[in-house]
């Protein structure tokens, strides 16, 4: 079953950044080797989607 949820910066807990920071760099750096700097300024005003497998 798939969990998701939609929460605004704000809302982030300190185990959903940290989630969401790890499984952006696994996706886009290790995976598809994307160099770049992820965090940028824009998350702030951004709605983070989070799906979580329970």
């Amino acid at each position: 079953m798939l969990d998701i949820t939609i929460k605004t910066y704000n809302q982030l807990s300190l185990d959903d950044l940290y989630y969401i920071l790890q499984l952006r760099s696994e996706v886009f750096v290790v995976e598809q080797d994307c160099v770049y700097q992820d965090v940028d300024g824009k998350d702030q005003k951004a709605l983070h989607v989070i799906g979580k497998i329970r």
